[in-house]
């Protein structure tokens, strides 16, 4: 069963026909907005719900950054991640191209803000997620944790008091990773982590051993 005809109770034909009737540029950035939206809820709920957090750690278990760190995700992660955020926008009628044009934007995006680039965005990083402002979000740094939690607007942490960016733009993370004792090695020991009784790793005093 597709997500649109799960969710077909909750289709109104006049909005999603408004909707599409709209610029694609507005379609577009709608699309953003949305599934940003989303993408911050889970991704805080994948934070601070204690049984949760194992999947997600195995994203953070990374103690380097580079563009391929957007890739290490639990198997469990995409299929709940990447089958929600576009929801919304299917309910609300957004035309196919561009949802496909916000597709690549997304699958790029996430490969520049792990990148090791010393990006900020200057003007622009309050306004799109930049590498500097995601390497924040990856900081084992105390004053880091459980902030930035969006994938492109930087905006909806700071409305909802999880933006986190030093003025001082020579300022980056002095660490990375986890804290406690490490995630078993390989992406397979990785996989049944989440599955295991009794969890060390954590994030800071705000995960301790479960």
């Amino acid at each position: 069963m597709t997500a649109p005809t799960f969710f077909s109770w909750a289709i109104n034909h006049g909005v999603q026909a408004f909707v599409s009737s709209l610029p694609w540029t507005i379609q577009f950035v709608m699309a953003i907005i949305l599934a940003d939206l989303v993408e911050y809820a889970i991704h805080r709920t994948l934070h601070e719900v204690k049984w949760l957090w194992p999947i997600h750690a195995v994203h953070h278990s990374v103690e380097h950054m580079d563009w391929l760190a957007g890739s290490r995700l639990h198997f469990l992660e995409p299929l709940v991640m990447r089958a929600l955020v576009l929801i919304p926008a299917f309910i609300l009628g957004i035309e196919k191209e561009p949802l496909t044009v916000y597709i690549v934007f997304a699958g790029f995006q996430a490969g520049l803000i792990h990148a090791n680039i010393r990006w900020d965005l200057g003007p622009l990083k309050y306004v799109l997620t930049s590498p500097r402002y995601h390497h924040w979000h990856h900081s084992s740094d105390d004053e880091a944790i459980d902030k930035n939690y969006v994938a492109h607007l930087p905006v909806i942490d700071w409305i909802f008091g999880t933006f986190y960016m030093p003025k001082d733009k020579q300022i980056w993370p002095r660490r990375y990773g986890t804290i406690g004792v490490a995630l078993p090695k390989g992406i397979i020991r990785q996989f049944f982590y989440p599955f295991r009784r009794r969890h060390s790793v954590g994030l800071g005093g705000r995960r301790d051993a479960a």
